[in-house]
């Protein structure tokens, strides 16, 4: 039965690429919502006391779901998470730095450049956020992908 043996197979997986997966998704999960609600309700008015606390919360979240499921996931497996890092993950680390900083740079270059197209104080805030969460989320994909390409 194939799909039984699907749900059964376990996948291995180095720590630090779950530490990569666990990022990428509680980054989405904090800002994910944070950014809806953004886009529906387009601020174009000061930043003010609500914004602020969805942005506290936003960040609540992130730090809480990565502690608990860093926590949960070291727990699995002590041995691999008390291992330092090899040459393998220092070597993805830089692949993975070297293709998020130019996104990074390029991304908040367009968020100033929102300025010139006359934008507001709180939609160049929401851009300057939005390019610093898409060069983290590329640098968690391209160390997934370093991971996965590498076996």
């Amino acid at each position: 039965n194939i799909g039984f043996c699907f749900w059964n197979m376990e996948i291995e997986m180095p720590f630090r690429e779950k530490i990569a997966w666990l990022s990428a998704g509680g980054i989405l999960v904090a800002f994910g919502p944070y950014f809806a609600l953004v886009a529906m309700r387009q601020p174009t008015t000061a930043l003010g006391p609500a914004t602020a606390a969805g942005f506290l919360a936003v960040i609540a979240t992130l730090v809480a779901v990565m502690t608990v499921a860093s926590i949960l996931v070291a727990l699995t497996n002590l041995r691999d998470a008390q291992q330092p890092s090899d040459e393998r993950d220092r070597a993805i680390a830089r692949r993975a730095l070297a293709f998020a900083y130019p996104v990074l740079l390029t991304a908040l270059f367009a968020a100033l450049a929102t300025l010139f197209l006359g934008a507001s104080l709180p939609v160049l805030t929401n851009a300057v956020l939005g390019a610093i969460v898409l060069g983290e989320l590329t640098r968690c994909g391209v160390e997934i992908l370093g991971y996965r390409a590498r076996g």
